[in-house]
């Protein structure tokens, strides 16, 4: 893949990840970070996680 179209699908993928781990109550810097490593799969991982709830 060419990194003039390979570098900002990654980066894109971290920002969606890290998008849809906030939603979930999840830090989103680790997991744009998780997400920008793994990209696609990194996406799908934040997408499975359960939400983080408070404890009682």
């Amino acid at each position: 893949m060419d990194l003039k179209l390979g570098i900002p699908v990654w980066l894109l993928c971290g920002i969606l990840g890290a998008w849809i781990a906030t939603t979930k109550g999840r830090g989103g810097c680790f997991w744009f970070l998780l997400c920008a490593v793994l990209g696609p799969i990194g996406v799908i991982v934040a997408a499975v996680i359960s939400r983080n709830e408070p404890r009682s």
